[in-house]
C-alpha cells in the first residue's frame, strides 16, 4: 500500500536543518515521493510540480546545479504545474551553470506569456539579483511593480516588494536615488518596516 503523502509530511522535512548531504539526500527524498506513485500518494494540497522545484532547490543549494536544472525542467512538465510556476527557479539555476542566454529565453518567455501573476516575476527578478545582473533585475523589478499595480487585489505591501528589490539593485549599481528610490523609502517607514541596509 501507497504511504500517504500530506502537506503537514512536507513542512515537517522543510523544517529539519540540513547541510550539503543533507540537502541531496532531502532533494532525492522530494523527488521519489513526487514520481514513485507505487510507494507513495500524494495527499490534498500535495502537488508533483511544487515537490520537484523544492527538490531542485535543495540540489541547487547543494551545488548539484546540473541535478537541480533536470529535477526543475520536469517540475515544469509535470501534469499538475501551474503555468511559469518552475520559471524563477529556472531562470536561478541557469544563471548559476553560467547559462545566461538559456536564463533570458525563460525570462523572456515569461515576459511574452501575457501572465499577469506578478509574483512569478518578481521570482525571476530575484534571479537576476542573486546574479548580480543588476540591470536586468532592475527591469524585472520594473516589470513586477507595473503588473502589481494592474492587479486590483494588490496592497500597499505588494507594491513595497518590488520597490524594495528595485531600490536594493539601483543602489548596489551606484545609480543616484530617483523619485521611486525616495518612495521607497518613505513606504518602508511609514510601514514600520527597517531601513533598507
Amino acid at each position: 500500500m501507497a504511504q500517504l503523502i500530506t502537506e503537514d509530511d512536507l513542512d515537517e522535512l522543510e523544517l529539519r536543518v540540513a547541510d550539503g548531504r543533507g540537502h541531496v539526500a532531502r532533494a532525492d527524498l522530494l523527488e521519489k515521493w513526487a514520481t514513485d506513485d507505487t510507494a507513495f500518494e500524494l495527499g490534498s494540497g500535495v502537488r508533483r510540480a511544487h515537490l520537484l522545484l523544492v527538490a531542485a532547490e535543495h540540489f541547487e543549494m547543494a551545488g548539484e546545479l546540473e541535478r537541480a536544472l533536470t529535477v526543475a525542467r520536469r517540475a515544469d512538465e509535470a501534469s499538475d504545474a501551474e503555468p511559469h510556476e518552475a520559471t524563477g527557479r529556472l531562470v536561478a539555476i541557469l544563471l548559476a551553470l553560467g547559462e545566461r542566454d538559456a536564463a533570458l529565453r525563460t525570462a523572456d518567455a515569461l515576459r511574452g506569456s501575457g501572465s499577469g501573476q506578478w509574483w512569478r516575476h518578481l521570482h525571476v527578478a530575484e534571479s537576476f539579483e542573486f546574479a548580480d545582473e543588476l540591470e536586468l533585475a532592475e527591469r524585472w523589478f520594473v516589470i513586477t511593480l507595473r503588473l502589481i499595480e494592474r492587479d486590483p487585489e494588490h496592497d500597499v505591501a505588494d507594491r513595497l516588494i518590488a520597490l524594495s528589490g528595485r531600490f536594493r539593485v539601483r543602489r548596489d549599481a551606484g545609480k543616484p536615488e530617483d523619485v521611486l528610490d525616495a518612495e521607497t523609502s518613505q513606504l518602508r517607514e511609514l510601514l514600520g518596516y527597517e531601513p533598507i541596509a
